[in-house]
């Protein structure tokens, strides 16, 4: 037998929100709940997350590569360069695929103060992009709650 993460979590969440009116306490009956809705999510997000990670990173990747030479800062271009010359693909942990995900990121908060300083259509439609990428980012996290 193979366990699925998913569905062993998904089974913990149910098990545990069914002993929530056992529990003698309110404090004990709201530990309960709390410890079933993080075993949700962590059930919802334990499949889904490497695949959150690198698609955020090559959306966040691209829109970096353009904004590269519209910026006009030599030194932040060679990181941007930097960082995307790395192999995200190399580790597939998830740990390995958040921490390249967070430098990326951390360039790209960087990248959108020079973008919205920074005057003609090409860097506006460039914050369009980064908008619509942090907007998407959530849609990726959205949860469905059922307990």
């Amino acid at each position: 037998m193979r366990p699925d993460p998913a569905i062993v979590l998904g089974a913990i969440a149910g098990a545990v929100a069914q002993q929530v009116p056992e529990a003698p306490t309110p404090f004990g009956q709201q530990t309960l709940g709390i410890a079933a809705g993080l075993s949700m999510m962590l059930a919802q997000d334990i499949d889904r997350a490497p695949a959150r990670l690198v698609d955020e990173y090559r959306a966040t990747a691209a829109i970096l590569r353009d904004a590269a030479p519209v910026i006009g800062d030599a030194a932040l271009s060679a990181r941007i360069d930097d960082a995307l010359s790395r192999d995200i693909l190399a580790d597939l942990h998830v740990s390995a695929l958040q921490a390249a995900d967070d430098a990326i990121r951390a360039l790209l908060v960087e990248v959108h103060a020079r973008i919205e300083a920074t005057p003609g259509n090409t860097a506006a439609d460039i914050n369009e992009r980064i908008w619509h990428e942090l907007q998407e980012s959530t849609r990726r996290r959205h949860l469905v709650t059922g307990i």
